[in-house]
């Protein structure tokens, strides 16, 4: 997957995340996750795309479990586990997270980012948050095109009858594409 090799080098170089974990942006996601778990009563998440863990450093539950497709020098005392998303078979959380992921699966990946979300749905026992670009809206010109695209995962998610959108944030945060939806298992 063509993907899966841009992150691995990128983070074989040595690079991070990028901006989407830093600064402002990181202290806007993981205040808004930090009130989602307290005011949910959220004790595990399972985090699909755990990257530089800048995010997973600063949210607040029993439990965290990382999933990604390559592995951290530094992951201090993270229960993190490497392999593609689809083919994650531990356990599931109260809320499952995926965090500016769905946009870096290209346009031949498709099939792989709808047996992601599959997993996703599957290993949630309560709540899916998803933070992305909104898939229905066709403008979405970045300097980073090599990287991204479009995922139709917004279209994917509407095809479950066993989940219902509780949440869409409004508009991005400046300088950003993506927002945040909450889906909940029925």
């Amino acid at each position: 997957m063509r993907s899966m090799e841009f992150w691995k080098t990128r983070y074989e170089l040595g690079d991070t995340s990028g901006s989407g974990s830093r600064g402002d942006l990181l202290n806007f996601k993981t205040e808004f996750i930090n009130d989602f778990i307290k005011e949910n009563d959220i004790t595990t998440v399972l985090d699909f795309g755990y990257g530089d863990l800048y995010v997973a450093k600063e949210i607040n539950v029993e439990k965290y479990t990382g999933i990604d497709i390559f592995e951290v020098k530094d992951k201090d005392d993270f229960n993190l586990l490497n392999c593609k998303f689809d083919e994650y078979d531990g356990d599931g959380a109260d809320l499952v997270m995926c965090l500016d992921v769905l946009y870096h699966i290209l346009e031949e990946e498709q099939e792989y980012m709808r047996d992601s979300l599959d997993k996703m749905m599957e290993k949630t026992d309560k709540f899916l948050m998803i933070y992305a670009h909104d898939s229905e809206d066709e403008r979405f010109e970045t300097e980073y095109s090599v990287h991204l695209y479009n995922s139709k995962w917004l279209q994917h998610m509407k095809t479950r009858e066993d989940f219902e959108l509780i949440y869409k944030q409004e508009r991005p945060e400046p300088n950003c594409s993506a927002q945040f939806y909450i889906f909940e298992r029925k």
